[in-house]
């Protein structure tokens, strides 16, 4: 079983050096500023967000995600600026990024319809530590001391929304970190078939006297499978959302989110493996995070009125 639990880790921590190596999230359409700096500093007010994610609760080296992201506009001008921090680790492997993010956005009509480009610049550090793998094979250099490798990274996006509906497109990390066989390293580099690329959409709408708010996400990386979330959320009350999404990988994921005031909301949400991956992780997956909205002008607590 220790083997077993090892190699499955083992063949995750390849996907993350290699093809699937930026984190996922359940609430995404939330955590947008997170995949996208397009949408860094399109709301009208200043906006933060700190979320967990524990992913495969119960099973030993399972991926853990921690993320903060704090975003506004500059007043009197069509700029939004924005810092992310975020830190992934997955078995004897740990990403972690640092980015500031800036945003132009232009308003195409009087029907507030806006379209806004984003880019954002900072530093990626890879650690990985194979002397902490359990398996059979001690000779595999792989599986043999500690590397690190941190180097510059940047990301662009853009992001068009109106009053009730959205699209964007991104790629956050241009650099990955490469296992080198000859130099038996890390390698900061660019290579295309390692780019992860998002693209996401959704539209809110009124139902009788509930708004349904559906959603979807595609990811896409050169050489692995495409990944797609469909999901939608209702509103109830005026203060309380639920949903549900399901996750092309096999997960099935439950959605809540609570609005306590204007100015914090929490959210939680639950996701079960469809695949024999849940023989291990009974537990599920568990992503719980809090944004926090605020002004410093004459409107203080201002919430958007957007949905998104």
């Amino acid at each position: 079983m220790r083997y077993l639990i090892s190699i499955i880790l083992f063949l995750l921590i390849v996907l993350s050096l290699n093809a699937q190596n930026q984190a996922q999230y359940n609430h995404y359409i939330a955590n947008q500023g997170l995949l996208n700096p397009a949408y860094n500093g399109t709301r009208d007010i200043i906006s933060g967000l700190m979320l967990h994610r524990n992913q495969w609760f119960g099973v030993k080296g399972a991926p853990m995600n921690d993320a903060i992201n704090v975003h506004g506009p500059i007043e009197d001008t069509n700029l939004g600026v924005g810092i992310i921090l975020a830190n992934d680790n997955i078995g004897f492997t740990n990403n972690f990024d640092f980015f500031a993010a800036a945003s132009y956005k232009l308003q195409l009509d009087r029907n507030d319809k806006f379209i806004s480009l984003g880019l954002q610049v900072g530093l990626s550090s890879n650690v990985y530590d194979g002397s902490k793998a359990v398996a059979p094979d001690f000779g595999d250099p792989l599986l043999a001391g500690k590397e690190s490798k941190l180097g510059f990274n940047f990301g662009f996006g853009a992001y068009f929304f109106a009053e009730n509906y959205f699209a964007g497109f991104s790629i956050p990390k241009f650099f990955n970190p490469v296992y080198n066989d000859d130099a038996e390293s890390l390698k900061n580099t660019v290579d295309f078939k390692y780019l992860h690329s998002y693209w996401y959409g959704g539209y809110v709408f009124d139902w009788g006297d509930v708004k349904v708010k559906p959603t979807a996400l595609i990811r896409t990386v050169v050489g692995a499978p495409l990944e797609f979330d469909v999901s939608a959320n209702v509103l109830l009350m005026e203060s309380l959302w639920v949903g549900a999404s399901y996750r092309s990988i096999s997960d099935v994921v439950f959605l809540t989110e609570y609005v306590i005031n204007d100015q914090f909301t929490v959210r939680y949400s639950f996701d079960y493996s469809l695949s024999s991956l849940n023989r291990y992780a009974k537990a599920g997956s568990h992503e719980i995070g809090i944004q926090f909205d605020f002004s410093f002008n004459k409107r203080p607590g201002m919430r958007s009125i957007r949905y998104f």
